[in-house]
This record gives structure tokens, C-alpha cells and sequence, in this order.
């Protein structure tokens, strides 16, 4: 089946410029810089965070057996609401308290950090950026460093945010009818377009586009043909939609058939339907591609479906939360059951690990792990960091020690403990015109970093860091004291 062009009222006010292109997650780059990433990442071991819904200690837990880390979490939390999730970059855990407010916690530095006042709707993009906004329309932009306000408003009325990899946010505004709108901190609102009354709507990882579920199939805004979304007519009523890791196709929840459509997001066609138990009314993409979980419209059944065979590979009893059911990068599927938080295989569903009294508490996965370069360099900017404010000015000697080491900020991009991966990777950067240099250890257990500066705010910093399409790292610290 071919997809049809839209016709009325699917007018764009404005062409999206900010999202052109392709946009990299933590694996884009490549070359010296994939093999870095990956030979990091191997050694780095997959944990569970528990935080408990009455507040107090962090807790960790080693998967896939949930043997608790003894002393793994020495912060302590606010009482815990609902999951945002967690910045695998920065090392952060995202959520909403009680309360309703955003929080990040901070896995280096040990530490809860406010983002966003209670009512703030929150999303966070593949490269760890958090982008919040509260009920008046502000905006709000979390990194590791901190926090900084977007200037201008969206207006009231927004009730639905996706965030996009370089702080680009999508957000769909209810009031006055329900409009499309990206937007970047540097640009505002750089493109608008009405969009349908949807019941479920889902953005590509690297937000270049967003799917609409109405009552008779779905309807595809794209940033590359922004001024025409698509059609593609379904032989159901969607219920739901969700994008494969690499945007290339659309699973869609059908109201009255027991299958999955699937979409062709690329020929705008329609492929062969993945046949289900009954009608699906939710889905969850596995964030590493390989499975789709999809809930009934009644009842807690879950449906493993193989994203590579097409089919349901396996079922289990099991709520939907805002943080589980949950798949790791290892192939761990990690699920509440009765009072108790399940560790299974993703593929056999065997049992591989249990916490009895884990139900009643909020749940990350992800690696964990935290180089002593990184746990510096996070003591530095926390101590340093901008975007608090300062109670007293400056005494005249620490004007005089700040003019005999200026401070300014660099922009890391990479620290390994191979001399030979970082200077090709800076090599490789430089040629790409992105002049970079190496940083060798200066202490045990340190590594060699990549860096780019110096840069004379945090603003061209992170436009610098962004124009990566990779991941990155804003830091502050005397500019005598970096060196190749």
C-alpha cells in the first residue's frame, strides 16, 4: 500500500532548519572513535538502581542475579514518583518525586539536583539531555554540569514533549488546536504545523520525525519534508505507535485485530502484519532493537515480540510503570511480578535473578561505571559551576589568582586508557574540522582525554560539543592547565 500525501490543515508555518540532517546518539562517529567506545564500554558492567518510593539510600544491584552492590549507592533521594530515565552519557538517573517535580540524581557526584517544578512535562534525548517543560511553557535544558532556562515561552496547553539529540525539543500544544512545534534554545520555535487528533503518538530516536496514530492509519511528520507529512491508510484503528531504534520502521497497535502493523517508514508502505494473542493497546521498543513489548488493552500480559523474526517469542504477567518492564543492553528483560522485581533472559524468559520487596520502588538498568578522569573532572565542574549563583563578589586576591589562571571551558569528547585510539580519534576530528588535542594522564588511573577549547561560554562550548553529533562533555578549569 502506498502512502498517500496529506492534504488540509496540515500547513507549516515555519521550515525546521535545526534538525536537517541526521543527528549521532552515544554511537555515532566512527572509526577510531567506535572502537574507543567500544572497548570502554565492554568492561563496563550492567547494574539495576533502586530508588525507594519513600526516599533514603540509592540502591545497586548486579545483574543478572540482583546480588545488591554493598555500598553501590551513597547518595540519598527525595521520595521517588515516576522514571523519566537514565542519561547513560552523563551517568545521571531522571525522574519525577512525590511531589511531581523533575530530578536529576547524579551518579558521580552522589547528589539530587531539581530540574523542573512540579507539573513539568519531561523527555530525554539518546545524547543525555533532558528537556523539561512546566505548565506556563517554559523550557527548561538539563546537562551533567547543571541547568539552564531556554529564553521565551511555548505557551500553556502543551501535554506531550519528545527530546531530540543537540537539545532540539518537539512539543505538541492542545490549545486552540493541537499543533507540532521544534524548537532549540538558540533558534526558538523554528518550525510549527497543525497536526491530527491523535491516540498515540511516538518520535524517531533522533527526532527527525514523529508519528501520529488516528482513527484510520498514521500520519508521519518528517524534518527533511516538513512542509508535507504523509499518509499511510491501515486496515485498523491505531491505538498506538512506536519506531525502531534506527527510524526505519513503525509499529503500530491495532484497536480490532489481533496483529502489529508494521511500517515501512522509508517506501511509505505497509509490510507484513506481526499476528498477536489479541489487540495490542501499548507498545515499548527494546532500545537496542532487538524486541518489542507490547500490552493488551486489558489485563498486565506482556507479548515479547522478536524484532528480527516478526513473531511473539514469549508472555508474562507483568504491570507497565513508567520504569518497567525494562530491557538492558544485555539482553536482560527486568519486570515486576507480585511483590517482586524480576531479572529474566530476554529471549527464553528463564529467571535469573530476584529482589522479593522490589515492586514498590522506582527501577533503572544501565552500565555503571565511574573512571577516576570523570570523577575529577564532575568534582571540578560541581565546584565551578556556572549556573549557580554566586552569594559575594570576587575578593581582590581572587581576582588576582583568577587573572594569573584564567578559567575557561573545554569541551571533552573522549577518555580512554589507549594513547594510541585518542590521538587518532583527535586526528580524525582535526581533519573533520574540529581541531582537537590529547590531554595525557596527570595521575594514576587517569586517562587520555580528547578535547576541544578553549571556549569563552557555556553556550559556544555546547554549540561546539553539539556540532559533533556525538557525545560530549562541557568542563571548566584554568586554561594553563590543559596540554596537549
Amino acid at each position: 500500500m502506498q502512502g498517500d500525501r496529506l492534504s488540509t490543515p496540515f500547513f507549516l508555518i515555519f521550515l525546521l532548519a535545526a534538525c536537517a540532517g541526521s543527528h549521532g546518539g552515544a554511537s555515532a562517529g566512527g572509526g577510531a572513535a567506535d572502537s574507543t567506545a567500544d572497548a570502554e564500554t565492554r568492561n563496563v558492567p550492567v547494574m539495576a538502581f533502586r530508588l525507594p518510593s519513600a526516599g533514603g539510600a540509592l540502591r545497586v544491584y548486579r545483574l543478572p542475579t540482583l546480588e545488591e552492590l554493598p555500598g553501590g549507592g551513597r547518595g540519598h533521594v527525595s521520595p521517588s514518583g515516576s522514571a523519566v530515565g537514565m542519561d547513560f552519557i552523563g551517568r545521571r538517573l531522571l525522574y519525577h518525586d512525590s511531589a511531581g517535580a523533575t530530578v536529576s540524581f547524579d551518579l558521580v557526584a552522589n547528589h539530587e539536583r531539581p530540574v523542573a517544578p512540579a507539573g513539568a512535562i519531561a523527555a530525554l534525548a539518546s545524547d543525555g539531555t533532558l528537556l523539561a517543560v512546566d505548565v506556563a511553557g517554559g523550557v527548561t535544558e538539563s546537562q551533567p554540569w547543571g541547568n539552564r532556562p531556554w529564553s521565551g515561552r511555548l505557551g500553556r496547553g502543551v501535554n506531550g514533549v519528545f527530546a531530540a539529540p543537540g537539545a532540539r525539543l518537539l512539543s505538541i500544544r492542545r490549545e486552540g488546536g493541537d499543533t507540532l512545534k521544534f524548537s532549540t534554545q538558540e533558534a526558538g520555535v523554528s518550525m510549527a504545523a497543525a497536526v491530527p487528533h491523535a491516540s498515540g503518538e511516538g518520535a524517531s530516536r533522533d527526532g527527525d520525525a514523529i508519528a501520529f496514530a488516528t482513527d484510520s492509519g498514521v500520519v508521519v511528520v518528517e524534518d527533511r519534508e516538513a512542509h508535507h507529512p504523509w499518509f499511510l491508510r491501515l486496515g485498523g484503528m491505531p491505538l498506538a505507535v512506536a519506531f525502531s531504534p534506527s527510524g526505519h520502521r513503525l509499529y503500530v497497535a491495532l484497536r480490532d485485530r489481533n496483529e502489529l502493523a508494521v511500517v515501512d517508514r522509508f517506501a511509505r508502505s505497509e509490510r507484513p502484519a506481526i499476528s498477536l494473542p489479541a489487540p495490542a493497546g501499548a507498545l515499548r521498543m527494546d532500545p537496542w532493537g532487538r524486541a518489542l513489548l507490547a500490552r493488551p488493552a486489558q489485563g498486565d500480559e506482556t507479548w515479547v515480540v522478536a524484532a528480527a523474526g516478526d513473531h511473539v517469542t514469549g508472555r508474562l504477567t507483568t504491570p507497565w510503570a513508567s520504569d518497567l518492564p525494562a530491557i538492558s543492553e544485555d539482553g536482560l528483560l527486568l519486570a515486576r511480578e507480585g511483590d517482586a522485581v524480576i531479572a529474566r533472559d530476554l529471549r527464553s524468559l528463564d529467571s535469573l535473578g530476584a529482589v522479593a520487596d522490589g515492586a514498590g520502588d522506582l527501577w533503572f538498568v544501565g552500565r555503571w561505571a565511574v573512571p577516576s578522569a570523570t570523577l575529577a573532572m564532575r568534582r571540578e565542574v560541581r565546584a565551578t559551576d556556572t549556573t549557580r549563583s554566586r552569594a559575594a563578589a570576587p575578593t581582590a586576591a581572587g581576582n588576582s589568582a583568577r587573572a594569573a589562571a584564567p578559567l575557561s571551558l573545554w569541551v571533552q569528547v573522549s577518555s580512554t586508557q589507549n594513547e594510541q585510539w585518542a590521538r587518532a580519534l583527535a586526528a580524525e576530528m582535526t581533519a573533520g574540522q574540529h581541531p582537537a588535542e590529547v590531554v595525557a594522564p596527570s595521575a594514576a588511573g587517569e586517562g587520555w582525554r580528547v578535547v576541544m577549547g578553549p571556549y569563552r561560554s557555556r553556550d559556544a562550548a555546547d554549540s561546539a560539543g553539539r556540532s559533533l553529533g556525538r557525545p560530549y562533555w562541557v568542563f571548566e578549569r584554568a586554561a594553563a592547565g590543559v596540554r596537549p
